[in-house]
């Protein structure tokens, strides 16, 4: 259950933002002034409490992977992801011209760093040390719009990202055979595939095969009224959620897509913690931790998205795993490593000055939390009592065998 009552941080909340939206949108000049707004949003950004954002960060943050964010584009200006987004291919016919940067809010949720002195201002992201390749493409539907979100996927996997998220502009109640071969390629390219779950009858992009669909909840963990009632692998917060917005400041986003940027971001921080682990175990680790919502099972898919839960689970598969797997090299077709060259190069003397470097760095960024909100009860993983639930011996299960532990459940 969500703890603490918001409603007067809230209000503060809706005013900055409202200012921030309603000044002058330059270049730099509007986001720097509402690094003030950004402290008020930080504590309210319920939704990485809900999925135990804070809690993972103790792991890892997601350093070394790339997530490539299909769509609008990214305001790589914006101080919250200046440092984390760069632009990658545009798939556009309007040569750059037409609409941008809708997808800032998205960048935000996946790998937002904050800014301002020791990044105290804005707001953070699930994976807050993962890096976003914005590829732009069409919105809409059609054969040429399809082509296009085809040729942006290829694009994303050649560039060797570890994670894709679809657009929700895509959406279609039809497939569209080059997308689906698309995101073959990029799962076969060692991409963990992430997309709206449809709304309004539209099933794809997230009906594709390979496709971690991801429905919305607020914050009760109710399905949002929007969200379908079935086709979901699983949920995520999709209400009210604090974002970047585009051009500087901030606004609320609402929907699966944001719901989906929260999967992507955790799917980020499973690559980055085990590398060995191929892109379904991922997905499996994802979906076999989710926990049980605040309504009926309908429209959950596996439950709502547990991070902690995820990287243990995670975890657990790859236990005894060496980092380089000859096999899962194999199934790229390609017989290469498909790890990140930090990955696989790991003398002792270039382990030594990272691990220095990454240290003051999260003295210098962080503390202890890089989040600068509540994290959830200390007891929550503890090997003891877990509010009837008892421990995970026996219980848990490796990603992708057996059913669901039902009996763990969200304080």
């Amino acid at each position: 259950m969500i703890r603490g009552n918001r409603a007067a941080a809230r209000s503060a909340t809706a005013a900055a933002c409202a200012v921030a939206l309603l000044a002058p949108q330059g270049a730099a000049a509007p986001a720097v002034a509402d690094e003030h707004a950004g402290r008020e949003l930080r504590p309210d950004q319920w939704g990485m409490e809900a999925v135990g954002a804070a809690e993972a960060a103790e792991t890892d943050d997601g350093g070394g992977v790339t997530v490539a964010l299909i769509g609008g584009g990214v305001d790589t200006s914006h101080p919250d992801v200046s440092e984390a987004a760069a632009r990658g291919g545009d798939f556009t016919d309007d040569g750059g011209s037409g609409p941008d940067a809708t997808a800032t809010p998205l960048a935000g949720i996946i790998a937002g760093r904050g800014h301002g002195q020791e990044y105290t201002g804005g707001v953070v992201g699930v994976a807050p040390g993962a890096d976003v390749l914005s590829v732009r493409v069409p919105t809409g539907t059609g054969r040429q719009a399809a082509a296009a979100l085809a040729d942006g996927i290829r694009h994303a996997a050649d560039k060797g990202v570890q994670v894709l998220v679809l657009p929700a502009g895509s959406a279609s109640a039809e497939p569209d055979a080059s997308v689906q071969a698309a995101v073959g390629y990029a799962r076969s390219n060692n991409a963990v595939v992430v997309a709206p779950a449809g709304e309004g009858g539209d099933a794809y992009p997230g009906a594709y095969d390979g496709v971690l669909a991801v429905g919305a909840v607020g914050e009760d963990l109710v399905p949002t009224a929007d969200s379908p009632a079935s086709g979901a692998a699983l949920v995520a917060p999709g209400a009210g959620v604090p974002a970047p917005a585009p051009g500087g400041g901030y606004a609320p986003v609402d929907g699966a897509a944001a719901a989906a940027a929260f999967a992507a971001g955790a799917a980020a921080l499973l690559r980055a913690a085990y590398p060995q682990l191929g892109t379904g175990e991922a997905v499996d680790a994802l979906t076999a931790s989710a926990q049980p919502g605040g309504g009926q099972d309908a429209g959950y898919g596996a439950g709502v998205l547990d991070i902690p839960a995820a990287v243990e689970e995670a975890g657990e598969a790859a236990e005894g795993r060496p980092l380089f797997d000859e096999d899962l090299a194999e199934q790229s077709g390609r017989g290469e490593s498909l790890l990140p060259d930090w990955a696989v190069w790991t003398g002792g003397v270039l382990l030594a000055v990272l691990g220095s470097a990454a240290g003051v760095l999260l003295w210098r960024r962080t503390g202890a939390n890089p989040y600068d909100f509540p994290s959830r009860e200390p007891d929550r993983r503890s090997t003891g009592d877990r509010g009837g639930a008892g421990t995970r011996s026996g219980g848990a299960r490796r990603a992708g065998s057996g059913t669901r532990n039902s009996g763990r459940r969200r304080r």
